[in-house]
């Protein structure tokens, strides 16, 4: 059976962005990034910096029940070849704490699509791997982009359109 993607979110000039940014600060790190709506989509950039910490990401509430039934999600839009993830979080919690499911995005270096599959994802709490439930769509409460590939230096990632498939 073909697979069906909908629009999940597409970023244009005057549409409501519901995303927040969260770098390394939170843990005494020194990266830098955030988001910008513009007229090609919404630019993620700053600059990673990987003494005492290393990544920056912006993250979004997901109503429950808006990814049930998605087995990848597809982003159109401009990249800088870096590695980034998906970040999925759901009501898992290990040690009272929220797990972070991560998909690995294949690099976008200039324009383009790719698809990122939702099996097999890594978890984490606070970048250390844990064991975990099974990933369950219909239970993301969150989902977020992050860059924290271990390389130092300037990022910029645009996202024009987020497609759920099913």
């Amino acid at each position: 059976m073909a697979q069906t993607c909908t629009s999940f979110e597409r970023f244009a000039v005057g549409a409501a962005v519901d995303w927040y940014v969260v770098n390394d600060g939170v843990m005494g790190g020194r990266s830098l990034g955030g988001f910008e709506l513009q007229e090609d989509g919404l630019t993620f950039e700053g600059s990673i910096n990987t003494n005492g910490g290393g990544f920056s990401s912006i993250r979004r509430e997901v109503p429950r029940g808006a990814l049930e039934g998605v087995t990848s999600m597809k982003l159109r839009g401009i990249g800088d070849g870096r590695a980034y993830k998906l970040t999925f979080r759901t009501s898992a919690r290990r040690f009272g704490r929220p797990i972070s499911y991560q998909a690995t995005v294949p690099p976008i270096d200039g324009e383009g699509v790719v698809e990122v599959p939702l099996a097999g994802m890594r978890t984490s709490i606070f970048g250390r791997e844990v064991q975990a439930p099974a990933f369950d769509p219909s239970d993301v409460r969150e989902m977020g982009i992050i860059l924290a590939d271990g390389k130092d230096g300037p990022f910029r990632l645009v996202i024009q359109e987020i497609e759920a498939c099913r």
